[in-house]
């Protein structure tokens, strides 16, 4: 992974706060990470940061962030993206131009409103069958049982198969490990994550027990006959447009990782937050409730009345804007003046979602978890790049209609069942560092609804 190119000489960028002499902005990272990223946002539209030799400008201004993820002329992806391609490979996320294109038509039709319409029964279902099925009385480890909630649907929908609890298990576990690497493998020389120390080497061998098991699907799959509509049979149909080849087993095993990455980390992590903020909230728990009883109306819940979970998807949205990843980046193509900034070719610009999220000049008490809050259809004046959840532009996440459908109906089938509480006894629930910030543990104690 190359070092990023200094900030030109003619730059005059003020720093980000936190920066002490000699070490520049590394002691602020490692304390306090989540705070250090929001506290970066100042009325600045651009501020350097610097960790060793790694140095980037970090962009406040929304125009400045929306243009980051849409001028792919000017921008192309920068070292978190590399970092995700070093544990993946190179799927769609992080591809570019014409390889990117074409990837993103091979995945696209398994992830169409049609497609997803006809995953709404297996959501449904289940949902209904990992989460109605608690013991009542019973403290459960939700966040486990979301994560592995989420994991089942995924491979139905992805490839239309089912792991055991053990594997499903181990997998999360090597997906939080990625996620919590990321952000050190961005901002600090990559020569710390090839020191061979034990902690490098129970990663590694993670890493390839997750290859090892994604590589069997695809094996199992090549030797089955039957057609499968999913995405593992969308790639192995797939062809070069020019060639005319298949892809490789390792190209599908990139692909498809990628995927499941997005599904065990990014979808079930914000469906466990937005679990918690309703759970502490009586009125908003009541509120989903209720909805929940008129929708379902004693049965499951189906494609067409999902657009009748207006609050579900309010509280699924605020979860999204006030538990954002802490930092994406990209890289000059060129030279550009930016905020009247001139950044040379082959610089690292940085922005953080979490930082601008949770701005206070774009949002009225910006850390306070308000599901009634104007969201960005409803006539605000919140210039775009305020919110930005799934990415914007050419590389807007892909599987983003999937991830909204699976955390709104996994949402209103809880609501359905349970009144919910934290267990009693349990300590403070805090936000644990990692590139999309985990919770700390989500201990509930279920109760069937009268």
């Amino acid at each position: 992974m190359p070092v990023s190119s200094p900030v030109s000489s003619r730059t005059h960028c003020p720093p980000a706060p936190g920066r002490v002499p000699f070490l520049g902005h590394g002691p602020a990272l490692l304390r306090r990470p989540l705070s250090f990223l929001e506290a970066t946002r100042t009325s600045d539209p651009l501020v350097r940061v610097g960790f060793g030799p790694i140095g980037l400008l970090l962009a406040n201004d929304p125009a400045l962030v929306h243009r980051l993820q849409v001028d792919t002329d000017t921008f192309e992806r920068g070292r978190f993206f590399e970092a995700l391609a070093g544990n993946f490979g190179n799927p769609l996320i992080t591809a570019r131009g014409h390889t990117h294109r074409q990837q993103r038509r091979t995945l696209k039709p398994s992830f169409s409103r049609r497609s997803v319409r006809d995953h709404v029964e297996v959501i449904g279902a289940e949902a209904e069958t990992r989460l109605g099925g608690w013991q009542p009385g019973r403290v459960v480890a939700a966040d486990q049982e979301i994560s592995d909630l989420v994991a089942a649907v995924a491979l139905r929908c992805l490839c239309s198969t089912e792991l055991d609890r053990a594997t499903v298990r181990d997998m999360r576990e090597t997906m939080y490990a990625i996620s919590r690497r990321l952000l050190p493998q961005t901002l600090l020389p990559s020569v710390f994550g090839t020191v061979p120390t034990a902690g490098n080497r129970r990663f590694a061998a993670a890493v390839n027990r997750f290859h090892r098991t994604v590589d069997r699907l695809v094996q199992e799959r090549r030797a089955d006959p039957e057609r499968h509509h999913d995405l593992l049979g969308a790639l192995l149909a797939a062809r070069h447009p020019e060639t005319g080849a298949p892809l490789t087993d390792a190209q599908i095993r990139s692909e498809f990782l990628i995927l499941l990455f997005a599904a065990l980390e990014t979808t079930s992590t914000s469906l466990s937050w937005a679990v918690f903020e309703a759970t502490v909230r009586p009125q908003v728990q009541r509120r989903l409730q209720d909805e929940a009883d008129a929708v379902f109306e004693g049965g499951p819940v189906t494609y067409a009345r999902l657009a009748d979970l207006t609050f579900t998807r309010k509280v699924i949205d605020e979860t999204l804007r006030l538990h954002a990843p802490m930092l994406f980046t990209r890289r000059t193509r060129r030279e550009v003046t930016l905020a009247g900034v001139t950044v040379p070719e082959g610089a690292e610009i940085g922005y953080s979602p979490r930082a601008v999220h949770r701005a206070a000049d774009l949002y009225d008490a910006p850390r306070a978890f308000d599901p009634d809050r104007a969201g960005p259809d409803d006539g605000t004046d919140r210039p775009r790049g305020a919110y930005f959840p799934f990415g914007t532009g050419p590389h807007r996440c892909v599987g983003e209609h999937l991830a909204l459908t699976t955390m709104t109906v996994a949402l209103a089938t809880l609501a359905a069942r349970w009144d919910l509480r934290i267990a009693p006894g349990t300590g403070r629930i805090r936000e644990v560092n990692s590139s999309l910030p985990h919770l700390s543990g989500l201990p509930l104690l279920p109760t069937p609804r009268c």
